[in-house]
C-alpha cells in the first residue's frame, strides 16, 4: 500500500522542482531582455555592466539547480556560460 503514498511524493517532488525550474529560467529570461535593452542606444547614468552580470548570475543558478536536480544542463547553457566566464563584469 505504499505505492500511492510514494506516487503522491513523487508527484510533489516534480511539482516542486518545476516550479524551482521555472523560477530560475524566467529570471534567465528578464535578465536576457535587460541586456539586449543595455545594448541599445545608451541613456546617461545607465549601468550596462550589472546587466551583463546579472545574465551571468542567473544562468549559472539555473545550470547549479539543474545539476542538483540530476537534469542535464543545456550545451548552449553551458557554452554561454563559459564564454561570459572570459568576460570581465
Amino acid at each position: 500500500m505504499s505505492r500511492p503514498t510514494s506516487l503522491l511524493a513523487d508527484v510533489g517532488r516534480r511539482s516542486v522542482v518545476n516550479d524551482d525550474l521555472s523560477h530560475l529560467f524566467a529570471e534567465v529570461v528578464s535578465a536576457r531582455a535587460a541586456e539586449r535593452l543595455a545594448r541599445g542606444p545608451r541613456r546617461q547614468g545607465e549601468n550596462t555592466r550589472s546587466d551583463a552580470g546579472r545574465l551571468a548570475m542567473s544562468l549559472r543558478a539555473y545550470a547549479r539547480a539543474l545539476e542538483k536536480y540530476r537534469l542535464p544542463v543545456p550545451p548552449v547553457i553551458r557554452d554561454e556560460l563559459r564564454l561570459r566566464s572570459g568576460i570581465p563584469s
